[in-house]
């Protein structure tokens, strides 16, 4: 065992259904993000910076768009005979283990693979999700825990009880020796004390980790390895790692939103993007983006391969993206392969990939609750009129209830 040596745990098992539908086909690994990248490639890139060799990704369900995005680890450098990059999907382990597919936890995906963290020879274990967005040094993680001496430690960010955090994220109390105390819910608001956000990154000895995979299974604990890791946080002493740079907790439609939108100030683009460590990605050669004299672009992130003759403000827009003349998208996600027709008015929308807009369609949505058209649909003016009057009808059907009653 190479001391100090790292290894990585990409954990996949994380909520998708307050993400529909951009998460109905897809986990939240593989979700676009900032016209180019997807969100795994960021705790993949934060792992090989760090110089870990040996990265297991975790997999749920869903597992295709995964593979497809990361295939053998290539751009982040993971494609040698030392270490490499490896899947473990769950549904194989309950297989394996004699478990329904239906059967809850994860843990059982990790103790039918724990030779993984075994063979990788490495003191050290840290495990990171993908709903978690930012660019964190591991390495300086490893050199906190070695000096505190501590059994695990855990990241959090500091933000004040007024901040827009989400109900499912969860909270760590730590006193003054540094140790954590307790792990609760972030729902207050309103008050100046300040929220430590646990960002779900640990890092622990690769010894540890196994130990506890193997007593949750012994006890029967069908359980994710989330919940081994906020037991094992109460009960051995925890240390907490303080991250200090660009966070996003994606678990909504509107943290996905805001997230993308944030990225059109300077500031966050270059904190999460353009410093000292690189995020890495998977490369496509495109030709560049055609912009039409006719069009006027301004304040907004756009791809290789547009065709652009319309009027862009605000915006994320991925690659192969056309938007023809007349039609305006204006604070609005517009993932890969997507058109928008002529005259059509996209104002707070996200499009998943390959959805069609036709001529003179209007989708408005807001900040807080953004229109989201799923993958491969298509949008027209007299669907869009169908759903006005259904909308209207329901209104007016509700009111003449409300007076009859």
């Amino acid at each position: 065992m190479r001391k100090n040596k790292i290894c990585g745990i990409i954990n996949l098992t994380e909520s998708r259904e307050t993400m529909y539908p951009l998460t109905r086909t897809r986990p939240v690994a593989s979700l676009p993000f900032c016209s180019r990248y997807r969100l795994i490639d960021f705790p993949l890139s934060n792992m090989t910076t760090a110089g870990i060799e040996s990265v297991g990704i975790f997999l749920n369900d869903s597992q295709r768009s995964v593979y497809d995005h990361v295939r053998s680890g290539k751009e982040w450098g993971l494609d040698s005979i030392h270490g490499g990059l490896f899947f473990f999907s769950s549904i194989s382990a309950r297989k394996g283990s004699g478990l329904s597919l239906s059967a809850g936890g994860d843990i059982f995906n990790y103790f039918r693979n724990i030779e993984f963290i075994e063979k990788s020879g490495a003191e050290y274990a840290v495990v990171m999700g993908t709903g978690t967005l930012c660019n964190i040094d591991v390495q300086a993680i490893l050199r906190n825990h070695i000096a505190q001496g501590a059994d695990m430690t855990v990241v959090y960010q500091s933000a004040n009880q007024d901040t827009d955090l989400d109900q499912y994220m969860s909270c760590l109390t730590i006193g003054e020796d540094g140790l954590v105390r307790k792990l609760k819910s972030c729902t207050l608001r309103g008050s100046e004390e300040k929220l430590l956000v646990n960002m779900e990154i640990y890092l622990l000895k690769s010894s540890l980790l196994m130990r506890l995979i193997r007593n949750a299974v012994a006890e029967n604990e069908y359980c994710n390895l989330s919940d081994v890791l906020h037991q094992a946080m109460i009960r051995l002493p925890t240390n907490g790692f303080e991250y200090t740079g660009y966070l996003k907790i994606i678990n909504s439609i509107k943290s996905f939103y805001d997230a993308n939108m944030d990225m059109l100030r300077d500031a966050n683009l270059t904190a999460l993007l353009k410093g000292s460590q690189p995020i890495h990605t998977k490369v496509k050669n495109e030709a560049p983006t055609y912009y039409a004299a006719s069009c006027e672009a301004s304040d907004s992130l756009i791809a290789n391969g547009c065709m652009v003759k319309g009027d862009i403000n605000h915006s994320v827009i991925f690659r192969n993206v056309s938007i023809e003349k007349n039609a305006l998208v204006e604070n609005s996600v517009i993932m890969q392969g997507s058109y928008i027709g002529p005259g059509a008015e996209l104002r707070n929308v996200i499009l998943d990939k390959q959805v069609r807009i036709e001529p003179n369609t209007k989708l408005i949505g807001t900040t807080d609750e953004p229109v989201v058209i799923e993958k491969n649909s298509v949008i027209s003016r007299i669907m869009e009129e169908k759903e006005h009057m259904q909308s209207h009808l329901s209104t007016a059907q509700s009111h003449n209830s409300s007076f009859f009653s």
